[in-house]
Parts: C-alpha cells; structure tokens; sequence
C-alpha cells in the first residue's frame, strides 16, 4: 500500500529522497487503559534509536500505535526525510490509513484522518503491516507500560487517599430536601443524577479542566459524597465513576 504526495518537493535531493523507514509498536493494559508506545526511526544508512512514551489514555491498541505512528512522523520530518517505509506489526494500521472507513471501525478511522496530512508532506509512504516487530523496541516498549503503571497505580493510590478525606469531611454535612431537590448546607445545590453542586470545590475548581482531564482525575465533593451517602450509596468507586461521567 502507498500514499504519494503528487507534488514532489523542487528542493528534493538524491540524499533528500533515499528510503528510510519507521517502526511503530504499543501495548496497551486493558483494565487501566494504560499504554506503552515506542517507535524507530532509521535513517538510510540504517542508523537509528528507539523512542518510547506512555499514554495514560490509550483507549485501544490501534489508537496507542497511531499515537507512536504520529510522533515518529513528526521526528521524520525533522530530520528532512521524503521518502519512508512505515512498518506495523499490527495488519489492521495500515489498512485503516489507506482503506475506505468501515462502521466496525469508525472511530479507528477518525484516528487515522488526523493522520493523514502527516503523510502528505512527504513524498512518498509506503506501508508494511504484519512484520515482525523490533525486539529492542518490542521490550523498550513493554519497559514504558510497566513506568505507566507504575505511575497510574500510585494516581490511584492518592485519589483513594483524598476519596477518604472528602467522605470524612462529608459527615458534616448538613443536607435538606425540598421541592426543588436537595440543598447542602442551607446553600448548594446538590443532585446525583447527573452529579452536580454549586459548590466551588465542584465548578470552579474543574471549570478550566479539559474533558479528558476531568474523566482522568474529578473526584466528588463533601456535598455530593454527602447525599450519596444519604440515599444508601456504599461504594465509592461508583462515586468516582459518577463523577467522571458528569456534565461540565
């Protein structure tokens, strides 16, 4: 499969327009949605290093190799290639890339739409999908999951840590039902479905926080733990996950 620019650059060289080629490799943990990605950039004379990141959001593993396909794009282009091999070991990548949209896959499809004018500044592209994977950058790769891991479970631990802090102070709460909803405090107003609260610590605080970021890290207020607590909620972990899904 190939994605050719029609308009070679003017400026091109021999040296410009020599072949190199790239390796992009992820593995994603699926309970955390944590993933590890890496890629190899190589140059012509076959000279090259492995990279690697950590995704906390990799969603899925085609969605965590695009994101290692787009940064080993953008270090292409700064080393002045034109010409580039891109290798996956996953057959689906490139597929998506060149293939019309199908509806098994159309969110992997909008991935690869933010992809393409990557491609098109090259000269020429030209996929290999299902080959063996590099084993430096399979286990660089495999070492970046195990760092975000590492770094997400200790997250969780301190989330959990300020959960109980919140639920402690929830106690104090005072709580009133009227014919409008629940009022905490005699002032904010409270309500579990959807979660909301007048309260700073639920607007103002989360107010400038991209989506992704709220459903990574918003936990519920004193209010909220407050009246959840009130109307039998036991379970803390579905606090949060309210929280997360709550509208801006």
């Amino acid at each position: 499969m190939m994605l050719r620019d029609p308009r070679p650059s003017p400026r091109a060289s021999s040296v410009d327009r020599e072949e190199w080629s790239l390796d992009a490799a992820a593995v994603l943990e699926r309970r955390t949605r944590v993933a590890g990605i890496g890629w190899r950039l190589r140059a012509p004379d076959g000279s090259g290093s492995v990279r690697t990141g950590t995704l906390r959001h990799g969603r899925t593993l085609i969605y965590s190799e695009f994101a290692a396909l787009r940064r080993g794009l953008a270090q292409a282009q700064r080393s002045g290639c034109r010409r580039l091999v891109v290798r996956f070991s996953d057959p689906h990548a490139a597929r998506l890339l060149t293939a019309a949209p199908t509806p098994r896959w159309r969110g992997a499809h909008r991935s690869a739409l933010e992809i393409v004018p990557q491609l098109r500044r090259f000269d020429q592209v030209r996929f290999e999908s299902g080959a063996p994977t590099d084993p430096e950058l399979t286990r660089a790769v495999g070492e970046a999951l195990d760092s975000g891991l590492r770094t997400a479970t200790d997250r969780e631990e301190e989330q959990t840590r300020s959960l109980e802090a919140v639920v402690a102070r929830a106690r104090a709460v005072t709580l009133e039902e009227g014919s409008e909803g629940w009022v905490a405090n005699g002032r904010y107003r409270v309500s579990l479905d959807p979660m909301r609260c007048d309260c700073p610590s639920w607007t103002a605080r989360w107010a400038g926080v991209p989506i992704a970021g709220r459903r990574a890290g918003r936990l519920p207020c004193k209010h909220l733990v407050a009246l959840a607590l009130r109307v039998g909620g036991t379970v803390p972990s579905d606090w949060v996950a309210m929280a997360r899904r709550a509208p801006p």
